[in-house]
């Protein structure tokens, strides 16, 4: 059905909008089965769904079609790999179809749409089965088997049944499907089911207008008095298994609500979709959510299980970018803000600390609130119909519709999250409603109550415009102004030939080149257009600006850039290796006077994307300042004295005082100091890093945009099952840096890794050729980044890391269209 899809700025765009998504909870043994009549053709058919995974590392059913024995068919998340895997066993126990893809898919806060489809009467091998993830076909596989020409597949025979989330029952499906199809009789694309977003190029669902063929059926699961009716008008109606009214959610791929994260989790127990914490280690353990709250105003509510000795619990917001579980001393618990407490009374707790005497008294089936206005920082914490004061008492006047008598008012800018915790030797639960749900609380239903917006089915009314963590919510507060990440950052790779050419595919005029060989221990090669062509910079050394070279980045153009005749050994189109270009978009090399701060400096300002280019003479002076353009407080700034063998100097305004292109920690010495119009140098005269007189100097500054560039700090982990780190959008690049020890600076870009897990790893501060081993190992999801290495480079225990990100697309766009998982 096609319905208007809210976009940013109340804006209505139309939109084909799926309402409904069916919850799959392994724990339950949940599945759907039919027994299928004879087919219109075993040789040829297609199955399209979209799933939202909730449990990683194990084996996962999405369809299968066997009996005990053989023959027997199955496409699945494939064990601890967490690939996707279809395989095809006939009744003599041959394998004769087997693709196990290369990607790894570990995203748990989006949608993905898989895409089977196979027609065996292909000439090709290869053309016989395709596997589809987001309208990208999968052309990566570790195993590899197709089948012979006409082979008659298991899917679609009228051998015992169709399972749709399990395999004779058991390796059950754990998460989130909609919007699932199976196709008798036709091997179709995935842009038969989707399309790309023409403003943002994100994959999303588009409404099938074609034939099903005999066996063919649509499960949209919008009847959840029969979550397996067919829509297709075939008939071919699901039997439910362990399945109930109440797994019926409105979390789909048009509109994706928010979970609790297992990504970022310590040893809790996730379940029922990532909305059920359970805890019985004896230990401490907790989870936070996969929504960042960091503009808007949100709700959202949770059950309490069970209460008795020895059981603690909390529920409320944390801070994303701590090791998880926050800190745990003597009751302390740091970066959170909520209740906390022990068998049948909680405490406010206030980042660490306690607040009052009065206990909130809880009981098996309450409600615990939280209503939370990042706009103001103010924090409603809430119980049943009650909301609370600081000191734990009941406040009739605490209204979070009016703005009066908050909990408590947090100083935070950065963007928190849903938080959960328990400890108990015996084992209890919690479960989170975020407003997808139906049954979430013991022997409680949600009321039916939404949000302002009409979203959501809460126990309580949220306050007046209090919204539910939802994507089409998010698209509305935080309104994005960049849904597509490319048109202002972009990567490209080429393979240097010595001749003069043209480079494109930038997709705009680069004003910032940051070159590098990834097959030679060559230098990083830095242009940009204030300073004009053939002037190089680079990151790995501390010398000056080069200008004999005439061949190297000769122009800057429309789509990308031209190359020389390099006859230099390490230059940009000499040696015959691959390439990675990093473009950033600035103002199409069209500069400015700024007069702003003490020194006038030349600027190109791209106020879109926050991010301008700087090029100035030093006058000698302390604690001088440099006009920036931006009209925000810039986080970063990366700064090179042209005419001097120097370091280079990289400012942060709020994350660390002053770091360099070279090994070493941070340097407490020497801050700048960063407001919306100027940056003010440090205090330190006539020094050849910072502004000595007479010298040439370039800046890079950047600015944070919601949505398209992220530059914050994290914790590691020292753990395989790395720091998760929340950005607010799908990372297309990545720089980081420990700040608080002696590593190499570390980059990571979408291009050259165009799936997880990610392990093409560049260095800016040293010569180094591309470093493909174990250790740079990293996820890049829909929401973020997470480690997958304990390497101290990027994921020590304790580690202090500074980091600089930039967005392929934010998590939903202006005009609310979630991006895919990646």
């Amino acid at each position: 059905m096609v319905f208007p899809i809210l976009g940013g700025n109340s804006a209505v765009a139309g939109g084909y909008a799926i309402d409904n998504s069916l919850r799959f909870n392994s724990g339950d043994s949940p599945y759907l089965s039919q027994t299928l009549s004879t087919p219109t053709n075993r040789k040829i058919w297609t199955y399209s769904s979209w799933v939202k995974r909730s449990t990683l590392g194990a084996s996962k059913v999405i369809l299968a079609h066997n009996k005990v024995g053989n023959p027997n068919s199955t496409l699945r998340f494939n064990s601890t790999a967490d690939t996707i895997r279809f395989f095809d066993v006939n009744a003599s126990s041959t394998t004769v179809i087997d693709l196990i893809t290369s990607q790894v898919f570990r995203d748990v806060s989006a949608f993905y749409h898989i895409v089977l489809s196979v027609d065996t009467t292909q000439a090709t091998s290869s053309d016989r089965v395709k596997l589809y993830i987001n309208g990208n076909q999968v052309t990566s596989f570790s195993t590899e088997t197709y089948p012979s020409q006409n082979y008659d597949t298991t899917i679609n025979s009228t051998e015992d049944v169709l399972e749709i989330g399990a395999s004779n029952g058991t390796t059950n499906f754990d998460g989130y499907m909609a919007e699932t199809y199976f196709i008798d009789g036709q091997q179709l694309s995935p842009t038969d089911f989707g399309e790309f977003d023409e403003d943002s190029g994100i994959w999303k669902p588009k409404q099938y207008s074609g034939s099903y063929g005999t066996n063919g059926f649509y499960l949209d699961f919008e009847n959840s008095g029969s979550l397996g009716a067919d829509q297709s008008g075939n008939g071919n109606n699901f039997t439910p298994t362990n399945l109930a009214s109440t797994d019926q959610t409105t979390d789909t791929p048009t509109n994706n609500f928010a979970t609790m994260n297992s990504l970022d989790k310590s040893g809790i127990t996730l379940s029922e979709g990532n909305l059920k914490i359970f805890n019985n280690t004896g230990a401490h353990q907790s989870a936070r959510g996969n929504f960042g709250m960091s503009l808007g105003k949100w709700y959202f509510e949770c059950s309490i299980s069970s209460v008795g000795t020895n059981q603690q619990q909390s529920f409320g917001l944390a801070k994303q970018n701590v090791t998880c579980p926050p800190l745990f001393t003597t009751n302390v618990f740091a970066s959170v803000w909520g209740f906390t407490g022990a068998n049948s009374y909680h405490y406010i707790y206030n980042n660490g600390s306690t607040t009052g005497a009065t206990l909130v008294s809880v009981a098996v089936g309450d409600i615990l609130k939280c209503a939370y206005d990042a706009d103001s920082g103010k924090l409603w914490l809430g119980k049943n119909t009650n909301w609370f004061n600081i000191n734990g008492g009941i406040d009739a006047s605490a209204n979070p519709a009016t703005g009066t008598n908050p909990t408590m008012t947090l100083s935070e800018t950065e963007p928190l999250v849903p938080y959960g915790h328990l400890y108990a030797n015996s084992g209890t639960w919690n479960m989170f409603n975020f407003g997808q749900e139906g049954s979430f609380a013991g022997n409680k239903t949600a009321q039916g109550n939404t949000d302002g917006n009409g979203y959501g089915d809460f126990y309580y009314a949220p306050p007046s415009g209090y919204l539910a963590l939802c994507t089409q919510n998010l698209a509305t507060e935080l309104s994005p102004t960049i849904d597509d990440g490319s048109q202002y950052f972009n990567t490209i790779t080429y393979t240097a030939n010595r001749t003069a050419r043209s480079l494109t595919g930038v997709g705009f005029q680069p004003d910032w080149v940051w070159i590098k060989d990834r097959g030679g221990a060559q230098n990083h090669a830095l242009f940009d257009s204030n300073r004009g062509v053939n002037k190089q910079l680079r990151s790995d050394t501390t010398g000056a600006e080069l200008t004999a070279y005439s061949n190297t980045l000769t122009s800057f153009d429309s789509d990308g850039f031209s190359l020389g005749t390099d006859s230099n050994v390490g230059d940009v189109n000499y040696d015959l290796q691959s390439h990675v270009a990093w473009n950033w978009k600035a103002n199409a090399g069209s500069t400015s006077s700024n007069t702003d701060g003490s020194i006038t400096s030349t600027v190109q300002a791209n106020t879109t994307s926050g991010f301008s280019i700087l090029t100035w003479t030093g006058n000698g002076t302390a604690s001088q300042s440099i006009g920036h353009g931006l009209g925000i407080t810039p986080k970063i700034m990366i700064q090179k004295n042209r005419n001097q063998t120097e370091g280079w100097q990289i400012f942060g305004s709020t994350l660390f005082d002053r770091m360099q292109f070279d090994t070493g920690a941070e340097d407490a010495n020497f801050p700048c100091t960063f407001s919306s119009s100027t940056i003010t140098l440090p205090n330190l005269s006539n020094n050849k890093g910072f502004n000595s007189s007479g010298d040439n100097f370039v800046s890079y500054v950047f600015a944070e945009i919601e949505g398209y560039s992220k530059f914050g700090s994290y914790t590691g982990n020292g753990s395989t099952d790395g720091t998760f780190v929340y950005t607010g959008f799908r990372p297309s690049f990545l720089l980081i840096k420990r700040s608080d020890g002696v590593t190499n600076w570390a980059t990571w870009d979408g291009k050259r890794d165009t799936f997880n897990e990610m392990f093409h790893m560049l260095q800016p501060n040293v010569t180094g050729l591309e470093i493909t081993d174990a250790n740079p190992h990293i996820d890049f999801t829909s929401n973020g980044f997470k480690f997958r290495t304990s390497w101290a480079g990027q994921n020590a225990s304790g580690g202090t890391y500074i980091y600089m990100a930039f967005a392929e697309n934010p998590f939903v766009t202006s005009t609310g269209i979630p991006v895919t998982a990646r």
